[in-house]
């Protein structure tokens, strides 16, 4: 196997890895989180939500949404 084919191969890992990583974190994030919204979108997880900036401001839990895929 030549060193193209395997970073070819690493890179696809990657990205399979990362998408299932953001569709876990946007089922957590609208499981976990009443009134937030979360959608995976290219290169990451867009959320949304009314009072949303207001809301993590006041709730640690708003701010680290990343913990979630632990």
């Amino acid at each position: 196997m030549s060193l193209d084919a395997l970073e070819a191969r690493g890179k696809a890992l990657g990205a399979t890895a990362a998408a299932g990583a953001a569709a876990r974190l946007a089922e957590t994030v609208t499981a976990e989180l009443p009134g937030v919204q979360a959608e995976v979108m290219p290169g990451g997880v867009a959320i949304s939500g009314r009072g949303l900036v207001r809301r993590m401001l006041a709730d640690p839990a708003m701010r680290w949404f990343g913990e979630r895929l632990r």
